[in-house]
């Protein structure tokens, strides 16, 4: 049973995951939660579970497009992909995950559908 204490919502936007300043890869993330999220990662962006990582989240939108740097531990890691939970949070953090959340997505991309999502 998942023990998630925040809604998930399926949320499709870039990701850019650093470790140390390095960047280790971009990716697309499938859901997003004020607790963590779940990134597609392919076999190149391998992490081992609690490595500590920053992630961008690149908000695009016709009016303005945002970066938001987030620092999150591996949790889980599949071939599907790598779950994370957030840490370090901080005022400008916990706003930076509530505005993540309400993100409505533009073509092509998917960030308005909301509800509970199991991997």
């Amino acid at each position: 049973m998942e023990k998630r204490w925040s809604e998930r919502k399926q949320l499709i936007v870039g990701v850019d995951v650093y470790q140390h300043g390095e960047l280790l890869g971009s990716c697309k993330s499938r859901d997003f939660g004020l607790g963590g999220t779940f990134l597609g990662t392919d076999s190149s962006l391998k992490m081992s579970k609690d490595t500590d990582v920053e992630l961008v989240f690149h908000l695009t939108s016709p009016e303005q497009s945002s970066r938001h740097k987030i620092n999150a531990r591996v949790t889980w890691s599949s071939d599907r992909g790598t779950g994370f939970k957030f840490c370090n949070f901080d005022t400008g953090v916990f706003r930076s995950l509530q505005e993540i959340m309400s993100y409505k997505a533009g073509p092509g991309e998917i960030g308005n559908t909301q509800g509970s999502l199991s991997h």
